[in-house]
């Protein structure tokens, strides 16, 4: 929850302990005529000098009102919307994304049958044509086929020696498709699933770190405009300390307060002057950090756009059961974890395919020159083709294949139970923020009733002392409660916010997450 800077707060509890340990050990203040404390125009009439009251002007209220919903100004909305879209973190997972879709695309080319294309030159060294023998010929007639033949002196026997060409220059083009048969049954659809479910799980991981750069921001946003109403509060109670301070003097000067009230009241001056300075110092510091998480790198002052005293509606009764399945659902880090276990599972079933046999369907068409399937080989272009399957099998890949699905499955069994340990911790927040919403919706109702006290006590004890019936001591005592009432109502309406954002972030309302699908 967040709180005061811890030195403005130990300031405030440091000035009270101080005014209360005054008004213990305070002394009547000595008679008109005693020399130690006499003022300097102790002849005066007391009732001749007494001090009239004095109002604040303008009023606290109005300094609150002019600090807040300004025109241009931020408010919690655009901060976090800001923060998330700059986030480095979320820019770090859209990359995981971006991997996750490419692992996909592999997964859904591999459902298409392999297609090789083959283009081949080959050179042979030259060898000696084989022939069946040693001047083995065989004889031959120019007559047309299927004539008889007699041979003549004009149609006579001719020799030719038979032997096999040689050709050096082959030439081949060729297609192969292979088709996966077995793969379809027991490979492809898992890992499609599996990349489907990794790329989901990148996604919500993306959408939980902008969800959490924003939620971030906000309470950044709301740390910056409690520091910054804190400054006016400061001021304020400096403007009193110092109206203060006059009355005593003017008190002093007629023998009502003695010089240790004077020297009481320069201390609670000097106290709210440093009390200034370190909730303005406070106020730059928390600027800075917002401007960081909102990667802004223009100069100038931020103005509070959003009234942070402004009613807020009350948080509805729900049961714990209620909010804690609101959360399960809507959380991306649950959805994450439940979707990378499911990639896991699905990938040890695909590797557990290999306890198989494969089951392959291929094609080839080749076109060469020479043909190997042409004999005997001569010189030109042919074209044949061949289809096959093949069943084959390899006990070593069981060997190979049981340890890795064995092994992704125990990285799914402790995904899930980090998601089982993220569940109870969710439980536990999602309480914790809506029981602190309702708490703060109280406090802004009791520190309203608490306010409006402590304003009529510092008037009347104001008045008191100016009727010469009430101490400084007692003056300074009240303008302690009312600065400590005042910061802790703004406080109880900036918690109120701040209660709101973490429920928000806890029960997963401040992202809009894709639905799950199996």
């Amino acid at each position: 929850m967040l709180r005061t800077p811890p030195l403005l707060r130990a300031t405030l509890i440091l000035g009270a302990a101080l005014a209360s340990l005054d008004a213990q050990a305070q002394t009547p203040a000595p008679a008109p005529g005693d020399p130690a404390d006499a003022p300097p125009s102790a002849a005066t009439p007391a009732a001749a000098a007494a001090p009239a009251p004095q109002t604040d002007a303008p009023t606290i209220d109005t300094k609150l009102s002019a600090a807040m919903g300004r025109s241009g100004g931020l408010t919690a909305a655009e901060v976090g919307q800001r923060a998330s879209s700059t986030s480095r973190e979320a820019r770090a997972k859209d990359a995981e994304v971006a991997a996750a879709e490419t692992e996909l695309d592999r997964a859904v080319v591999a459902f298409f049958p392999r297609l090789t294309l083959v283009g081949r030159y080959t050179r042979l060294s030259d060898i000696d044509a084989p022939s069946f023998g040693g001047g083995f010929n065989l004889t031959g007639t120019m007559a047309p086929a299927g004539q008889p033949f007699v041979p003549s002196p004009t149609q006579p026997l001719i020799p030719f020696r038979f032997a096999f060409p040689i050709i050096l220059d082959q030439y081949t083009l060729q297609a192969s498709l292979a088709v996966p048969i077995s793969d379809y049954l027991l490979r492809l659809s898992q890992s499609y699933t599996a990349a489907s479910r990794s790329r989901e799980a990148a996604k919500l991981q993306a959408l939980a770190a902008r969800a959490t750069a924003g939620s971030d921001a906000k309470l950044a946003y709301y740390t910056w405009a409690r520091a910054k109403l804190q400054v006016v509060l400061a001021e304020q109670a400096l403007a009193q300390a110092g109206s203060h301070l006059k009355d005593v003097k003017v008190a002093f000067s007629v023998a009502r307060a003695s010089k240790a009230d004077v020297m009481r009241a320069e201390s609670q001056v000097a106290a709210a002057e440093l009390l200034v300075e370190r909730a303005t110092n406070a106020a730059t510091i928390m600027e800075d950090q917002l401007r960081t998480r909102m990667h802004d790198e223009a100069e100038g002052a931020y103005q509070l756009g959003e009234d942070l005293l402004a009613p807020l509606p009350p948080i509805a009764k729900q049961k714990p059961t209620e909010l804690y399945a609101e959360a399960v659902r809507q959380r991306p880090e649950i959805r994450a974890l439940e979707q990378t276990a499911y990639s896991l599972r699905q990938q040890s079933r695909s590797v557990s395919a290999g306890n198989w046999p494969r089951l392959d369907a291929a094609g080839n068409y080749t076109y060469a020159n020479p043909n190997q399937r042409f004999q005997p080989a001569s010189d030109k272009w042919n074209a044949t083709w061949d289809v096959s399957l093949q069943l084959s099998w390899s006990p070593n890949d069981i060997g190979t294949a049981a340890p890795v699905a064995a092994g992704l499955n125990a990285k799914a069994e402790a995904i899930e139970a980090q998601r089982a340990a993220l569940s109870d911790g969710l439980r536990l927040e999602v309480l914790a923020a809506y029981q602190a919403a309702r708490e703060a919706d109280v406090a802004v109702q009791t520190t309203q009733r608490g306010l409006a006290a402590a304003e009529e006590a510092y008037r009347v004890r104001r008045e008191l002392f100016n009727a010469a019936r009430a101490t400084a001591t007692e003056v300074m005592d009240a303008e302690t409660a009312l600065l400590q009432s005042r910061l802790e109502h703004v406080n109880a309406h900036v918690d109120a916010r701040v209660a709101r954002v973490k429920l928000a972030h806890a029960l997963g309302r401040d992202v809009a997450a894709p639905r799950r699908g199996r």
